[in-house]
């Protein structure tokens, strides 16, 4: 909650009237600023008051999913910064690195042992989610076949690796029904990119270098 209690507190009703749980809007305004209380509990806030607080409340990263069915990897979404602090709502994602410059064997070791690593621990089933694939050889039919093989070959959530508007809008649309992240957007592809995300509904990276910053760039 970005506001204080007493930014809170003044977009209330103020009726005191107890049916959140808490004698007085102050109470209730002081719960809301420490994340121990929801907006819904209070029945008579005004619309434009409810948006002004929702928006206030927002995580600072949209949540959004990489993956699909079962093996869905969930980022953002968080309020807190600190375990001690919240529980975290979405456990790290796992990832298993692979490129279309590894020899065969190497590829096909590495999709192996990610099919197997699966570990019990608590009542809780551990195991890597994701398959990253990146288009190390510069050869977007060769990125392609690869991501391919990939989705072919696991139920893995897919991140596509590739600094080709190419080999990525190839990628894109032989995974879409993955919900595949893209990586990455750039100064100079970022419009494309962009494009190419809303169009398959699939969450895009953005990278930076240090030494140039990154140019603002929107999709109509």
């Amino acid at each position: 909650m970005g506001l204080t209690g007493i930014q809170i507190f003044k977009l209330l009703p103020k009726t005191n009237c107890k049916e959140c749980g808490v004698p007085t809007c102050l109470a209730f305004a002081m719960n809301l600023a420490a994340g121990k209380a929801e907006l819904s509990a209070c029945p008579y806030v005004s619309e434009e008051a409810k948006a002004l607080l929702s928006e206030a409340a927002a995580p600072p990263i949209r949540p959004i999913a990489i993956g699909s069915a079962e093996n869905v990897v969930k980022i953002g979404g968080e309020t807190v910064l600190f375990r001690h602090e919240k529980t975290f709502v979405n456990k790290p994602g796992l990832a298993v690195l692979v490129s279309d410059a590894m020899p065969a064997a190497e590829i096909d070791a590495k999709l192996k042992r990610f099919k197997e690593l699966k570990y019990e621990r608590v009542g809780l089933i551990l195991r890597p989610e994701m398959v990253a694939v990146k288009n190390e050889s510069g050869d977007a039919g060769k990125f392609e076949a690869l991501v391919k093989k990939v989705k072919a070959e696991t139920d893995a959530a897919l991140i596509l690796i590739s600094s080709s508007t190419e080999a990525l809008t190839a990628a894109v649309k032989a995974t879409a029904d993955r919900v595949p992240l893209l990586y990455a957007a750039t100064d100079g592809n970022g419009e494309a990119l962009a494009k190419l995300a809303k169009e398959h509904k699939c969450p895009l990276a953005i990278k930076r270098t240090a030494s140039k910053p990154f140019r603002n760039f929107r999709i109509s």
